[in-house]
C-alpha cells in the first residue's frame, strides 16, 4: 500500500482531493461525481469513510435498483446505476491508493450487465431525410444542428462547446474542426461540404464571423444572447423537428450519433480505428458494437436453415 498522503486527516479533505483529481479531467465529471457522493453519504447517514462496510455498499446498490417515487426519475436505468456505483468504487480505490484506508470495501461490488439498445435507436435513411426536411422548414439553426450530428456523430455536449476558432484548414486543404470530448480529449473531424455550407448559411444569417479565424472565441452556434447554446436547448431542437417530421420515435441527439456510426460501419471496408477516433471512444470494443449491428444481421444462423423451404410447403396462408 502507498504511504498516506500528509495532511489528509478528514473525509471532507479526502473527498475534496478526489473531486479535484476528477476536475483535471473534466469539470463536468467532477460536478456529476459530487452529486453522486452527496446522495451516497446522505443515504448512509453521513457515516465516515473508514467505517463504511461492504454491506453499506450493497444497501446503496439496492437503493439504486429499487423504484423511489421521491426521486426523479423514480426508476433508474441500469447504465445510470452503474455510473453511480463506478463513482463510489473510484472514491474508495482513491482512498486506499493514498493510504487513507487500509481496506477497500467497494472492490467486490459489481456493476450490472447493460443490454445494448443501440440497434433500436438507429434511424432509417427515409426517417433521417424526413427530419432534415422538417429542420429545413423550421430554420437555419435547426438544420445546422441536425446536419452537424448526421455528418460528425458528435455528442450533444461536443456541439454545445464547439468554438469557431477550432475550425482550420488541414495540410491537404480539407476543412476540419477540433472537438473536445470526454475527459477533455481532443480529436479532429473533417467537415464535409454539406456541413460547411450549412454552417456558413447559419452564421451569415446570424451576422457571425464566417472567415476561418483561430483567434475567434465565438461559439459555433449561439443562443439569443450570443453565448454558447445549452445541451438542453439542442435536445429541444431535435425533439421539435422530430415531432414536425412525423417520425414516431423518441429521437435524441444520440440517435443521430448511433445512425452516423452504423452507416459508416455498414461498409465492410471502413476503418474501425478511424471510426473509433471520430466517435471519441476510449475503447475499440465500444466501436465494434456498431460493426456488429451494421453487418451482423446480413448473414446469421437463420440464413443457413435449409429446411425452411420444406417447412413452408406444409403451411398454407389459411394456417398462418
Amino acid at each position: 500500500m502507498n504511504p498516506p498522503v500528509a495532511g489528509v486527516n478528514s473525509d471532507a479533505h479526502l473527498i475534496a482531493m478526489f473531486l479535484s483529481s476528477r476536475k483535471r479531467k473534466s469539470a463536468n465529471t467532477a460536478y456529476v461525481y459530487s452529486g453522486v457522493l452527496n446522495e451516497f453519504f446522505a443515504l448512509l447517514g453521513n457515516k465516515s469513510i473508514r467505517t463504511i462496510t461492504y454491506s453499506d455498499l450493497v444497501d446503496y446498490s439496492e437503493y439504486l435498483a429499487a423504484p423511489d417515487y421521491d426521486r426523479n426519475p423514480a426508476t433508474l436505468a441500469v447504465s445510470t446505476q452503474n455510473r453511480k456505483i463506478a463513482t463510489i468504487k473510484s472514491l474508495f480505490s482513491y482512498a486506499k491508493k493514498i493510504g487513507y484506508v487500509t481496506f477497500n470495501p467497494a472492490e467486490p461490488l459489481e456493476t450490472k450487465r447493460v443490454d445494448s439498445k443501440i440497434a433500436q435507436r438507429i434511424l432509417m435513411e427515409t426517417e433521417l431525410e424526413s427530419i432534415v426536411m422538417a429542420a429545413q422548414e423550421t430554420g437555419k439553426l435547426s438544420l445546422l444542428v441536425v446536419i452537424f450530428f448526421a455528418c460528425t456523430g458528435c455528442r450533444v455536449s461536443e456541439l454545445a462547446n464547439a468554438m469557431w476558432k477550432s475550425i482550420f484548414i488541414a495540410p491537404q486543404g480539407e476543412r476540419c474542426i477540433t472537438i473536445t470530448g470526454k475527459g477533455n480529449k481532443d480529436r479532429i473531424i473533417k467537415i464535409p461540404d454539406l456541413l460547411w455550407d450549412t454552417i456558413l448559411d447559419y452564421r451569415e444569417d446570424k451576422g457571425l464571423i464566417c472567415g476561418i479565424d483561430a483567434q475567434s472565441y465565438s461559439p459555433l452556434i449561439v443562443n439569443k444572447f450570443g453565448n454558447s447554446m445549452s445541451t438542453q436547448s439542442i435536445w429541444k431542437i431535435i425533439k421539435d423537428v422530430t415531432t414536425r417530421s412525423g417520425v414516431k420515435k423518441n429521437v435524441s441527439p444520440h440517435w443521430l450519433r448511433h445512425t452516423f456510426a452504423t452507416e459508416v460501419a455498414k461498409n465492410k471496408n471502413s476503418n474501425l480505428w478511424q471510426l473509433q477516433n471520430d466517435l471519441g471512444h476510449s475503447s475499440i470494443r465500444t466501436t465494434e458494437g456498431y460493426v456488429h449491428i451494421a453487418q451482423g444481421m446480413a448473414e446469421t444462423s437463420v440464413d443457413h436453415l435449409n429446411y425452411l423451404p420444406t417447412l413452408g410447403k406444409h403451411i398454407t396462408k389459411k394456417d398462418i
